[in-house]
């Protein structure tokens, strides 16, 4: 109760308005922030009054508050940056900043919907997706333009001629561009000419993945085996399709994808799916490679999982993957390591997948980063002996054990989202820098 009476009576502190009163740096960013949450805590505050609807609302704003505590040190570490800083910590200072407006995106969904119908609609539309990106680009942009005002007035005043002067801002110029302005994803289908295959780096009984280079840049070569392919025009067709769909998730969380190759120099047709190359291998190869990272860094391995969640789920790529391959069969599926990160109603019927079933996979993957280890060991299918918080090391964050546990509950209903999950590991991490 005292828990919920704290939640109700949330309102951004003296010292954070200031914050955001007297920015000097990000300055549209805050503004953008104080605004939605006053919007969203005006509409908590008026349905407070409403004893049928108190239980729903509490339950948002237990989400909420984790939401808006983030929000708060975003606005305290932000709003008063050195020009230095805030170009090193551009892509990052630009990724927090939509996470965090996703989240109370969120929150104003849940809370629409108790609202009386006259006035839903002119709430949500505050909070609805594309006018949210398109009001977040307008304040990245504004606030770029800021810094490079700022720079050109400083610095000119510093230089000792002309020539000097034009070419330090005009190299500032460039340096904040290529930071903060990250080129767009092009998916397409690749020419033979643009890609090389290198050494085999990992073999997979679906698949090979091969080291290679796509204009002069190193990327992975996924090859499938066994393909069976009776009508390639429907899987290029439904590659395009899913390729337009992901430019949208594009994320620093997220591996590129580059393209499709089509290999026909052979007998059969080749598929090839090119993605971006990942140094240190799969999360499996960096913990056996790295046993003993530190605990920080692997709430940060997870809170990267989560993020990468957040925008994935339901994203159909898996019926490119899926029409490339032939299954392998149900002996060695069963024999298989991988049914460990499979939620116990997707292994009971396959059309019960569904958000909290990604939810459970992504607490296996949490568990392992946790524990070093894969989460089940054998041939097993049945999830009757889930990992329990007793095998983690006590050094695991209470945080993280909690997420773990919540994540791999039996029920469905009882997982949380992947929002949730970046919302509490952000702020573990914010407690640990403060």
């Amino acid at each position: 109760m005292e828990r919920w009476s704290q939640v109700r009576s949330w309102t951004l502190p003296k010292p954070s308005m200031d914050c955001v009163t007297k920015a000097s740096s990000n300055k549209q960013q805050c503004r953008r922030l104080k605004k939605r949450i006053q919007i969203l805590m005006m509409a908590s505050k008026a349905l407070q009054t409403q004893k049928e609807k108190s239980e729903q609302l509490k339950v948002v704003m237990k989400e909420l508050r984790v939401t808006l505590d983030n929000a708060k040190c975003w606005v305290v570490k932000y709003s008063h940056q050195a020009w230095w800083q805030q170009i090193l910590k551009a892509n990052g200072i630009k990724e927090e900043f939509e996470l965090l407006t996703d989240r109370l995106g969120d929150a104003a969904s849940h809370v629409s919907l108790m609202l009386a119908v006259e006035h839903r609609e002119k709430f949500f539309n505050v909070f609805t997706e594309n006018i949210r990106k398109r009001q977040n680009q307008k304040d990245i942009k504004e606030d770029l333009k800021q810094l490079k005002e700022y720079l050109t007035e400083n610095l000119s005043e510093k230089m000792e001629n002309v020539e000097e002067r034009m070419d330090k801002i005009l190299s500032e110029m460039s340096a904040i561009k290529a930071v903060c302005k990250r080129s767009s994803w092009h998916i397409t289908e690749i020419r033979t000419t643009d890609l090389k295959r290198g050494p085999l780096i990992l073999e997979k009984p679906t698949h090979d993945l091969y080291l290679g280079e796509y204009h002069k840049s190193p990327v992975a070569i996924k090859v499938f085996k066994g393909q069976q392919i009776k009508n390639p025009e429907f899987i290029i067709k439904t590659f395009k399709s899913e390729s337009e769909t992901m430019k949208r998730f594009e994320s620093l969380n997220i591996l590129r994808l580059y393209g499709i190759f089509i290999d026909n120099s052979g007998s059969d047709t080749c598929y090839s799916l090119v993605m971006e190359y990942c140094e240190k291998g799969t999360v499996r190869q960096l913990l056996d490679n790295e046993p003993d990272l530190s605990c920080e860094r692997r709430v940060r391995m997870a809170l990267g999982c989560g993020q990468s969640s957040v925008p994935l789920w339901g994203f159909e790529l898996s019926k490119t993957e899926s029409s490339l391959r032939r299954p392998s069969n149900a002996e060695r599926r069963q024999r298989s390591t991988e049914l460990a990160y499979i939620a116990p109603e997707t292994l009971q019927d396959i059309n019960a997948y569904e958000k909290p079933s990604e939810i459970y996979s992504l607490g296996m993957v949490l568990y392992e980063i946790a524990s070093g280890r894969l989460p089940y060991q054998g041939p097993t299918g049945e999830k009757d002996n889930q990992p329990e918080d007793a095998k983690l090391s006590v050094s695991c964050p209470p945080v993280l054990q909690d997420i773990i546990t919540s994540c791999l509950q039996r029920n469905p209903s009882d997982r949380p989202t992947a929002g949730v999950i970046v919302d509490l590991l952000i702020a573990y991490l914010n407690q640990c820098e403060s």
